[in-house]
């Protein structure tokens, strides 16, 4: 018995060891730390950028989604920095660093501002619709704008402006312009973008709601802690960011007006039943716990809700999700379809901000639920092959931060590359055809001003007409 129990004892301690070792290794594989920065005091602010250029060759190098040829001419942009004799100002040389960071063309090596300092930006909130680029928030001074379309922006087409800063991204289509919709909100970016002419103020010209045009000079002003800011798509609910100042107001002033998917938009996870308890509604915003609750509680807690009466469809929102751990959804959206009642469907609408992981839950249901998965909305804001994972590094003078991509996920074919593929892709096996949409719809303003969200209605009209055929359970 001495003899069996210290077997076990063995067997238990390998185990450990090896499982120990798998996850030293899945770190130190696709979560390596940055390189150091140990550079000696500059003399000068040629040397504190040349510094800034050596750490960000560092950091550019650990990004593993590069072509051969982008890897070339990322090395050719950085050496042409490198020959400069002066320094270049602070938002042109953020720009350049942007267009290096845009050259392997994937979503998730991005650069960004650190915590050293705030942003300046325009005293302004814009949304790309699909009929343009409008005002949905603005600060006090500024309101007359409100629901005002952006026409020009230094003299240029806002749709050219738009398609300019889209190239400081990677990423598909949709994704770059969401990020160039942000962008156009920082004169600084614009000035170094060549587009502007001071990095302190940038001028436009708007088209207002009775039809008269009126341009105007939008300073850049430091953006405080508690200043609104995030993704382009928060902005179409007027429910105030924790913190925010009074002094800034929201095109629609009551979100009890808006669409139910459009309310109560900081919380990120949320569920109700809909067609006469017939259909179930489950939005989420990020595959994260959410202040209120953690994710493993809301589905679980959704999971008990469905045995207890089984929906005759689900409609699963995942427009505004940019992503977290799919590990945590994995299960549940891969038994998701298990709950429908006979005949039921599931409406998936997505959008270029369905990312990261947000994508791999919409692969998980759609290779569960087949022919009974239905996209709507826009394309997800990748492709089915693209690198994640990573870690980040800061630059050691000017306040910006890069993230680079180590593990690739490919949900269309296998992956069998052990030192590129990220090995919990192998425990968690998905792979799908496609994941774009059954039915493109987009938002105009014009939806959005009339207080209509187009997919969504467009989900509970299907949801109703196949639940007065299936019935509910």
């Amino acid at each position: 018995m001495l003899r069996a129990g210290l077997w076990v004892l063995a067997v238990g301690v390998l185990l450990i060891a090896m499982a120990g070792g798998l996850l030293f290794g899945l770190f130190h594989t696709f979560n390596p730390a940055p390189p150091p920065s140990n550079f000696p005091k500059p003399a000068t602010a040629l040397q504190s950028q040349q510094q800034d250029i050596e750490q960000f060759s560092r950091l550019i190098a650990m990004d593993r989604s590069f072509s051969p040829a982008a890897r070339a001419e990322a090395d050719r942009q950085i050496a042409a920095l490198r020959s400069e004799h002066e320094p270049l100002d602070s938002d042109r040389f953020h720009v350049a660093l942007l267009r290096i960071t845009a050259l392997p063309d994937n979503g998730h090596t991005y650069l960004h501002q650190g915590n050293a300092g705030p942003q300046s930006l325009i005293p302004l909130r814009v949304e790309l619709f699909a009929d343009g680029l409008y005002v949905l928030r603005a600060k006090s001074g500024y309101t007359d704008l409100l629901g005002a379309r952006v026409e020009s922006i230094e003299g240029k087409p806002a749709s050219d402006v738009i398609a300019a800063l889209e190239q400081l991204r990677g990423g598909t289509e949709g994704w770059r312009r969401e990020s160039a919709a942000m962008y156009v909100e920082s004169p600084g970016i614009l000035y170094g973008d060549a587009i502007g002419s001071s990095p302190d103020q940038t001028h436009w010209t708007f088209r207002l709601s009775d039809g008269s045009e009126v341009a105007r000079t939008l300073p850049a002003q430091v953006a405080g802690d508690n200043e609104p800011s995030g993704p382009m798509d928060r902005w179409l609910s007027p429910q105030k960011m924790k913190g925010e100042p009074a002094n800034w107001s929201a095109l629609i002033s009551n979100e009890a007006d808006l669409p139910l998917s459009l309310r109560d938009f900081d919380n990120s996870l949320r569920r109700t039943w809909l067609n006469d308890g017939c259909t179930l509604f489950l939005q989420l915003k990020a595959i994260a716990d959410s202040d209120k609750e953690t994710i493993a509680d809301f589905l679980k807690a959704s999971t008990n809700d469905m045995r207890a009466h089984p929906p005759c469809n689900i409609i699963l929102d995942m427009r505004f999700n940019g992503g977290g751990d799919y590990t945590k959804a994995a299960h549940f959206a891969s038994h998701l379809p298990d709950f429908l009642a006979p005949g039921g469907q599931i409406y998936i609408l997505t959008g270029p901000q369905t990312f990261s992981a947000a994508i791999s839950t919409v692969a998980f249901v759609k290779q569960a639920a087949g022919s009974r998965a239905i996209i709507l909305g826009e394309p997800i804001g990748d492709r089915l092959s693209f690198y994640g994972e990573g870690n980040q590094g800061c630059l050691p003078h000017a306040n910006l931060c890069l993230h680079y991509a180590t593990g690739m996920h490919d949900y269309a074919h296998p992956c069998r590359n052990w030192h590129r593929c990220f090995w919990l892709d192998w425990l968690f096996p998905v792979q799908v055809k496609s994941l774009a949409p059954n039915e493109n719809i987009p938002m105009t303003f014009a939806d959005y001003k009339t207080l209509h969200d187009p997919v969504f209605e467009r989900a509970v009209t299907l949801a109703g007409n196949s639940s007065r055929k299936t019935g509910p359970s």
